[in-house]
Order: structure tokens, then sequence, then C-alpha cells
């Protein structure tokens, strides 16, 4: 049977995209793209083309896109002839070190299926560890810049899939080891958090899941809600919130199906590739666990962004024998400081009254902590007319015993 025109214009336009992906690989585009990172991509797009075969739209999206991923993925920004998609389709891409930390995540000599396989950073990292892993990516032109990548970066045991990976699933009597899930934040042009609103749809297509693989990893939103997703999933093993330099990038559901709903929780703050914190607790156990209080001590603490995504801060207070200096703070306290803890450690100055603020730091700024206190750091500096600064000093606002105060401290550094 002849394939009827719709299907001509697809292939012509794959066949298209391809000569378009060569074209871009020739060294003197190569040359080129790197000469003008640091040129103004207007000007530079005013100035047109220097190759007859390349348009200076296409160009400037390579420039833009391997910009973008400089520090993100230094891997395949000093890489030769890598292509890139849109900045759009590299929003959402893992950072080498997310990456690499859920490569160790997954047996060896595993078989690995990612159903949203975007830009292939983590499936490239699977592919250090994994038999096999299998690339499915519905987004036609991002397909083809992933295989033809994967095959820059000298890996060969990826498979790549154009298509659905929903009905890649349905169609297949084949099992793995793990699939991997990053489903899309972006649904009809606008960003979601919710599993139920992501593409694909976590929730409806949970049984396909479970019939195809014996170990599920699902990445979602910083902005998903731990207690949510312990409600919406079931099988849990336990929660992993990956964290760079205290800002939290990831957090990972890891799915047993052989497993009921464990609410173990691990932490782990990136400072580098190679060096990290790591801190660990039980949802169910932080319930049962009781937290001192007391009024600011020698030294003061806030926790790192992962801990305080994941609420275990009785855990956190038993483990360093820390108190809190009210229920609803997050900021805790102790006479010992406490070297290992994950997060800031100040020393206590003093309690300052809101009518000494502008006298004391006048000339000098200061940086804000709102902890509870009801108005936000932005609402504060304007309020009282203070300048921030990178000094060691600080300003806590919150409240004890529902009366606000301002705790004046200093930033203690390893």
């Amino acid at each position: 049977m002849l394939p009827n025109l719709v299907e001509l214009h697809y292939m012509n336009s794959i066949d298209d995209f391809k000569e378009k992906i060569k074209r871009l690989s020739r060294k003197e585009v190569q040359d080129f793209i790197i000469e003008n990172l640091n040129e103004d991509i207007t000007r530079l797009i005013l100035k047109g083309s220097p190759f007859e075969d390349i348009s200076i739209k296409d160009i400037a999206i390579q420039i833009e896109s391997k910009l973008k991923i400089k520090k993100k993925l230094p891997t395949w920004f000093n890489a030769d002839s890598v292509i890139y998609p849109p900045k759009l389709n590299l929003e959402q891409t893992s950072s080498e070190i997310t990456a690499n930390h859920k490569s160790k995540i997954i047996d060896k000599n595993s078989k690995v299926l990612d159903i949203t396989g975007g830009f292939g950073v983590d499936d490239f990292y699977f592919s250090k560890r994994a038999k096999q892993v299998t690339h499915i990516e519905l987004n036609d032109e991002l397909s083809l810049i992933s295989k033809y990548n994967f095959e820059i970066l000298g890996v060969s045991n990826i498979f790549s899939v154009n298509g659905n990976g929903i009905d890649y699933l349905k169609n297949s009597t084949k099992t793995y080891d793990w699939i991997y899930i990053d489903p899309s934040r972006r649904n009809e042009g606008k960003k979601v958090i919710q599993l139920e609103n992501s593409l694909p749809n976590i929730i409806e297509n949970y049984k396909i899941f479970e019939e195809h693989c014996r170990q599920l990893m699902i990445k979602t939103s910083p902005m998903y809600d731990l207690n949510m997703g312990f409600k919406e999933l079931k099988g849990i093993r336990e929660v992993q919130i990956i964290c760079i330099k205290n800002e939290v990038k990831e957090i990972l559901w890891l799915i047993d199906w052989r497993e009921f709903n464990y609410k173990n929780i691990k932490i782990y703050n990136y400072k580098t590739s190679n060096q990290f914190s790591k801190f660990e607790g039980n949802k169910n156990e932080e319930i049962q666990l009781n937290t001192e209080f007391s009024l600011p001590l020698k030294y003061l603490y806030e926790p790192n962004s992962g801990i305080m995504k994941s609420g275990l801060f009785n855990t956190l207070s038993v483990k360093y024998n820390l108190k809190k200096i009210d229920l609803n703070s997050n900021i805790f306290t102790s006479n010992e400081k406490i070297d290992e803890f994950p997060g800031k450690i100040f020393k206590f100055i003093q309690i300052i009254k809101t009518k000494d603020l502008k006298k004391k730091f006048k000339s000098s700024g200061v940086n804000l902590i709102s902890r509870n206190y009801g108005m936000a750091t932005l609402e504060i500096q304007k309020k009282y007319k203070l300048k921030t600064s990178g000094k060691i000093e600080y300003l806590i606002f919150t409240k004890i015993n529902k009366t606000r105060i301002i705790i004046y401290c200093q930033r203690l550094f390893d």
C-alpha cells in the first residue's frame, strides 16, 4: 500500500530535519557557534547567516541552548558537535549532578525504560550502569536530536524510539527492571504540578506501569506536595529529595510493587558533584517524636531546603539534640555548636526592637530571614528601609509564643 499524503509529508519532514542536523554538525558551523557564544544574539540575527544552507534562526537556537546548559550539563557543553533543541525543550532537563545520582539508584546490568526521554541526560547516565536503556520521546525532532547526541557521546546501549510512551507499553509484552518517568510539567502551554495534570497522567496509567516493571522511579516537581504523593501513589519504597547548593531540584519517588507504602525520606544536598550531605527520616516516626522548646541560646540553626521540604523537624531536633524556638518557626537553637548540622549555623547576638533597626543598620547592609512572621522578606526590607548585603550579619524575623521578635545573629561558615 502506498503511503498517504500525510505520511509522505511526515517522512519528508523527518528527512529534512535529519539533513538539518547534519548541516549544523559541520565543523565550520560548530566553530562559528562557539566563536559567537558571547555575542549579542539580536545583533547576530540581524547580520544574517554566513552559511547558504543554514538559517540564522537555527544557529541562534544552538547558541542560546548551548549557553543555557553550560553549567548544568558540562559534558554536553564541552563535547564536539552536540546538537540542541530550542531552550523550552531544555527547561525540565535534569542536571548532570541529579542524573548521576539517579543512575546510582538503579541496579547494575538492569533493563531500563524511560517513557519521557526528552534530551536524554538521565538515560546517558543510566546507560553507564544498565545493560540496556530504551529512550522513548514523543517529540519527533527531540527524539532525533537525542539519538544523534547519544552517538556523538559514544553511547551504544541506548535504544531510541520516537513515540508515545504509554502507547508503547500498551502494545508491548516486555517487562523491565526499572521504568523511569519525568512527566511534562506543561499541559496545553500551562505549568502544572499535580500528577493528574501532567503528561503522561501517572495516576490514570498506574496499573500499566505495574504490569511492565519491577520498580518505578518518578521524578516530580520540587513544588509537589509530599503528603499528596503519599496519598496518590502506592508501593512507595522511599522518597528522595535532591538539592544542589541548598536548592531543591528534584523529588524522586521510588516505587516497588512488592512493598507496602513506606514514608521513608532521604535528603541529599550536593555542594559539588562528589560532595554532599545526607539526612533521612520517616514521616510516621516523625509524628511520634517530641521537640523541646527554648528561647534563643548561644547558637541558632536554619535547616536546608530539603529538610524544609520534608517536614522532618522533630527527627532533626532529636538527632542533633536541638530545641525549637517556636512550634512554627523551624528555627532551632542550642548552647553547643553542631558543626555537622545540615543547614545554616548562626551565633546569637541579641533580640532587637523594630525602632532600633534603622539606626543600627542605617549604613551597613544585613541579610533577612522571615519565618512565620506574617511578612515576606521583601515587605520587611521596604517597611524598615533595610539594605541587604552578603555580609555575615543576619536578622531573623519570626515569632515566639505568637509574639513577633527580631533576632540579630551572625552566620558561621566552615
